[in-house]
């Protein structure tokens, strides 16, 4: 299912509202009964293991700027998802540039940031993003795929199906442009911009 890039940068720019967090203190408790998203139960986080391509994608939590909780599966609801972590501000921006061609092609891009939800947001604001961003100043979610090292944040990429799969991944750097025909190949779709061959 396809995205307007409207809709998305209207309804998902989800940045973890609410205060900022200074590394290693408690967010606030997600709402069990209130929030109709997530229960409490749901909100705790599956434990970490060696993601690697082909296997189910961490269903990770993560808070809305409405301070409403929802996880992966939700953003998955609109194709499959493209996540990013540790990207600089020139990333950030590049992966701007591409969204459309993404979006075109089912992606949803998001990016993850080692940062607190008011530094995200300030940053994303900053930037003129608009597409989805997310805190996680604390790592909960780079612990999920295994993007940690030492405390801090690796860089790496993760190509997400629809039925929540991983395609493709890296970790370790970040590409230097072009995710659409990353996110192709990875999902065996057309390159954007290249014909497909005549068929006999």
């Amino acid at each position: 299912m396809l995205v307007s890039a409207h809709a998305l940068s209207l309804a998902l720019l989800l940045l973890g509202g609410g205060p900022d967090l200074e590394r290693g203190s408690q967010p606030a408790t997600p709402a069990s009964s209130s929030s109709p998203s997530v229960s409490a139960h749901e909100a705790a986080e599956p434990p970490a293991t060696e993601i690697c391509a082909g296997d189910p994608a961490p269903d990770f939590a993560f808070q809305g700027f409405d301070r409403r909780w929802m996880r992966l599966h939700h953003l998955l609801n609109h194709g499959q998802v493209l996540i990013v972590f540790g990207a600089t501000p020139a990333e950030l921006t590049q992966l701007d540039l591409e969204k459309d061609d993404l979006l075109s092609l089912g992606v949803v891009p998001v990016a993850v940031l080692d940062r607190t939800p008011g530094v995200a947001r300030r940053l994303a604001v900053e930037l003129g993003l608009s597409y989805t961003v997310l805190a996680d100043a604390r790592q909960v979610i780079a612990v999920q795929f295994n993007c940690t090292d030492g405390g801090r944040m690796v860089r790496g990429w993760f190509v997400v199906d629809s039925h929540g799969k991983v395609r493709a991944l890296q970790r370790g750097t970040l590409p230097e442009g072009d995710y659409p025909t990353l996110c192709a190949r990875a999902l065996g779709l057309a390159t954007p911009g290249v014909p497909l061959p005549a068929s006999r």
